[in-house]
C-alpha cells in the first residue's frame, strides 16, 4: 500500500521583508506623507504614537499596533513631551485579512509582544544595523545563523496568522452570536460620565468586548453612535446651564471640560445651529414670554 502525500497550502506567505526596525523616536518628531509597494507593520512599545493614512487617523497607545497596506499613503509623529519606541517592519504579503488592521488598533497580548519580541531577534541575525534609523535598504549579513532568513519568515508568517485567527475570526464569530455586555449598562456609565474623555478602548476595556463590536452593537440598539450619544449629552446639558445659571460662557466650557470657550462655542453652533450666547438670549425671551402670559 502506497502512502499518499497531501500538500500543504498556504495562505499568508511573507515573500519578501524591507526591513526590521526597533525606533526611539525623538519628542515632536514626524515622517512625510509617503507610500511603499508593501506592507508595514507598526507596534508601539512605550510612549504614544499619532498615525495617519489613508484607512486610520488617531492614536497608537502602548502595546497597540496597526498594519498599513501595501501603497497606502501614511505618516507618522510624536506628541510634545512623548518619545516611544516603535517597532516597525516592512514586509510583502498580499493578504485581504491583513486589512483588518489597517483600520483598527489592536492591544497585543504578552504572548504576542512575546513573540514580536523574537522576531527582532531574529530579524538582526539576519540583517547588519542600524537597527534605529531609516534606511531603504538594510544589508544582510555575509554570515548569518543557520536558516535564520527562512526562521525569520516563518516567524513573521506564524505571528500573522496567530494575530488574523484572534481577531478576524475566532473572537469575531463569538460577537456574532452573542452580545456579552449590557447596552443599558454602557448608556448608563455613559450618562454618569459623558463630561469625561471617553475612548472607544477604554470602553471596550470596561465592557470586555471591541470596539468594532462595542460600536456596531450600540447603533443598532440606541440608534446613533458613541459620540453622537455622547455629544447629546452634552449638548442637553450645555442648554440647561446657558438658560438656568447666569454662569460667564468660559465658566460653563470650562464645566463642561471643553479646551476653550472656542471650542465650546464651535460645539454649540454645530448642535444648535446657534452661538450659546444667542441660545441664551432666546432661552431669556421665552421664559419671559412664558411668564408674561
Amino acid at each position: 500500500m502506497e502512502f499518499v502525500l497531501n500538500k500543504l497550502s498556504e495562505t499568508i506567505t511573507v515573500n519578501e521583508i524591507a526591513n526590521v526596525h526597533f525606533f526611539e523616536f525623538q519628542k515632536e518628531f514626524s515622517t512625510k506623507n509617503d507610500k511603499h509597494p508593501f506592507s508595514e507593520l507598526i507596534f508601539v512599545s512605550s510612549g504614544t504614537l499619532f498615525v495617519k493614512s489613508e484607512d486610520f487617523n488617531g492614536e497608537l497607545k502602548k502595546g497597540e499596533i496597526i498594519i498599513h497596506p501595501s501603497n497606502t499613503y501614511h505618516s507618522l509623529s510624536c506628541f510634545k513631551d512623548n518619545s516611544p519606541t516603535v517597532i516597525i517592519i516592512g514586509f510583502r504579503c498580499e493578504s485581504k485579512e491583513l486589512l483588518y488592521f489597517s483600520n483598527h488598533t489592536v492591544k497585543l497580548k504578552s504572548k504576542d509582544i512575546d513573540a514580536l519580541s523574537e522576531i527582532i531577534k531574529e530579524g538582526r541575525n539576519v540583517f547588519l544595523p542600524p537597527y534605529d534609523k531609516p534606511t531603504y535598504n538594510m544589508k544582510k549579513r555575509d554570515k548569518k545563523a543557520f536558516a535564520s532568513e527562512q526562521i525569520l519568515k516563518i516567524m513573521l508568517e506564524y505571528f500573522l496568522i496567530s494575530l488574523i485567527r484572534k481577531y478576524c475570526y475566532y473572537e469575531k464569530q463569538e460577537n456574532d452570536t452573542s452580545t456579552v455586555f449590557s447596552i443599558s449598562e454602557i448608556t448608563d456609565y455613559l450618562d454618569t460620565n459623558f463630561l469625561e474623555k471617553i475612548k472607544l478602548d477604554e470602553l471596550a476595556f470596561l465592557f470586555k468586548t471591541n470596539r468594532t463590536t462595542l460600536c456596531k452593537e450600540f447603533k443598532n440598539s440606541v440608534g446613533k453612535s458613541i459620540l453622537s450619544y455622547v455629544n447629546g449629552k452634552k449638548t442637553e446639558y450645555a442648554k440647561t446651564l446657558l438658560i438656568t445659571t447666569n454662569k460667564p460662557i468660559n465658566e460653563i466650557a470650562n464645566d463642561l471640560k471643553f479646551d476653550s470657550p472656542n471650542h465650546f462655542t464651535r460645539f454649540i453652533i454645530e448642535n444648535t445651529g446657534i452661538t450659546p450666547k444667542q441660545f441664551r438670549e432666546k432661552g431669556e425671551q421665552k421664559i419671559y414670554e412664558k411668564n408674561k402670559s
